[in-house]
């Protein structure tokens, strides 16, 4: 059975995708971690753990846009 170039794509970023979720879910779970320290909001380890929440939503938009450029 062959697939297209499509198809392969689609296969990568799928991929891609549950990765980002995993990574995701370990993020919430290091939050979680964090607030059972009690640590202050407004430590630097805060700051650093939301800019990897963020990078990781632009990354999971960045894969939505593709797939969704894919299926169209």
């Amino acid at each position: 059975m062959k697939i297209n170039l499509n198809q392969t794509k689609l296969v990568g970023l799928t991929m891609d995708l549950d990765l980002k979720t995993k990574e995701y879910k370990l993020l919430c779970k290091e939050l979680e971690e964090l607030k059972d320290q009690k640590i202050d909001p407004n430590d630097i380890i805060f700051v650093d753990l939301a800019q990897r929440f963020l990078d990781n939503q632009e990354e999971i938009k960045a894969i939505v846009k593709q797939l969704k450029e894919i299926k169209d």
